[in-house]
C-alpha cells in the first residue's frame, strides 16, 4: 500500500553530504490523485519503478508527498494548493480534474501529468510537441478509443440496438468520449442512451434504468471513478445481466466481459523520465507530450458464458489477455 502524508505534513529532508555545510534538499514530488490511496496504486507503482530505473531511490535522492481526493473531485483545488505551500519540486496530477486543479494553482512549479485526456482538444496546451509553459505529460487520448468500443459491443453483438453509456458528471473532460460514442453508434444504427452518476453509489441506479430500456450492453469510459469500482461494475454486470464493454483490464478481469484501452501503468512508467529531465533543469513545457503507442484487448470468456454472449474466434484471436 502506497503511504500517505495528511495536510500540512512536510516531507521536506535534508541532508549534510560528505562534510559539506551546505544542506542538499532531496527533490519532492507532489502527487494529486482524485481517487483513494488504493485506488491506482498499481499505475503510482508503475511510477516509482521508472523512478527506480533512472536511479532514484525513495527516501534518500526522492521523496514524494501524496495527496487523494477519495473520488470527491470538488476536493482537487484545495489539496494543489496544498501542494504548492508545500513546495514540492514537481506536482504530478492525474486526470484531466486534477491536471486543471494544479494548473488552476500554479504557473510556475513544473506539472507532469502521468494521465490525462487529449490536452489540445480540452484547450489545456495548444500543441503536443511543445505545450509551453510549465505542464507536460501523458495523454491517453481515450476519446479515440471510443469508435473501436462501440465496435466491438457491434463484433459480439451484431443484432444490438440499444446501448448504454455511463459517465461520471463530475468530469467534464470525458465529453470528448461521449461525443465520439454518440457519433460511433449513429454509424452503426446503435441507439445510445448516456447516463449519468455522481457518486459510486449510483451506479447501480445506472443498471437499473439499463434493464428498463431493455439496454444489450453497457459501456463505461476511461475515469478513475470508474476504475475504482471495477469490483462494483463486474458484480452489477452480472446481477443485471448487462455485459459490460470498458476501457480497463481491471474491469474485464473483475467480470466484465471486454475491455479495450491503452495500459495505462505504461503511461505512469513512461512519465518517468519526464520528472528526471525537469529535476535536471528542463523545463516542462519544452519536454514533448506524450501518448499511448500500444492498445490492450482483454476478454473474460467466463462473463461471456454467463451472459451468453458469443465472443467470435476473429476477436478471440486479436485479445491480449483471455479470462478463461
Amino acid at each position: 500500500m502506497i503511504g500517505t502524508k495528511r495536510a500540512g505534513e512536510s516531507n521536506r529532508t535534508d541532508k549534510i553530504s560528505g562534510g559539506d555545510e551546505t544542506s542538499k534538499r532531496i527533490p519532492r514530488i507532489g502527487i494529486l490523485s482524485p481517487a483513494t490511496a488504493s485506488g491506482m496504486q498499481d499505475w503510482w507503482k508503475a511510477l516509482k519503478e521508472g523512478l527506480e530505473q533512472l536511479g532514484y531511490v525513495e527516501g534518500e535522492s526522492i521523496e514524494f508527498v501524496w495527496r487523494f481526493a477519495d473520488g470527491r473531485f470538488e476536493r482537487l483545488p484545495g489539496l494543489a494548493e496544498e501542494l504548492v505551500r508545500l513546495e514540492v519540486d514537481v506536482i504530478m496530477p492525474a486526470t484531466p480534474p486534477a491536471i486543471l486543479a494544479a494548473k488552476s494553482a500554479t504557473t510556475t512549479l513544473p506539472i507532469v501529468f502521468p494521465l490525462g485526456s487529449d490536452p489540445v482538444e480540452t484547450g489545456l496546451v495548444s500543441s503536443l510537441e511543445r505545450p509551453g509553459g510549465n505542464i507536460t505529460g501523458m495523454a491517453t487520448m481515450s476519446w479515440q478509443q471510443s469508435r473501436p468500443r462501440m465496435a466491438l459491443v457491434r463484433e459480439i453483438m451484431p443484432a444490438a440496438r440499444h446501448v448504454v453509456l455511463i459517465r461520471h458528471s463530475a468530469n467534464a473532460a470525458l465529453e470528448l468520449q461521449v461525443r465520439e460514442s454518440r457519433l460511433a453508434a449513429a454509424d452503426l444504427q446503435i441507439e445510445l442512451l448516456v447516463l449519468e452518476y455522481a457518486v459510486a453509489e449510483e451506479i447501480e441506479r445506472a443498471f437499473e434504468i439499463a434493464t428498463g430500456k431493455k439496454a444489450e450492453a453497457l459501456l463505461v469510459l476511461s475515469d478513475p471513478l470508474a476504475f475504482s469500482n471495477a469490483d462494483r461494475i463486474a458484480v452489477l454486470s452480472t446481477q443485471y445481466r448487462i455485459p459490460v464493454v470498458s476501457p480497463f483490464r481491471e474491469i474485464t478481469e473483475a467480470g466484465g466481459v471486454l475491455g479495450y484501452g491503452p495500459d495505462l501503468s505504461r503511461l505512469f512508467h513512461r512519465s518517468a523520465p519526464l520528472v528526471h529531465q525537469i529535476l535536471n533543469g528542463t523545463k516542462a513545457g519544452d519536454l514533448p507530450i506524450g501518448h499511448p503507442s500500444e492498445f490492450e484487448l482483454s476478454v473474460n470468456l467466463k462473463s461471456a458464458r454467463t451472459l451468453g454472449v458469443t465472443i467470435p474466434g476473429s476477436l478471440l484471436s486479436r485479445a491480449s489477455h483471455v479470462i478463461q
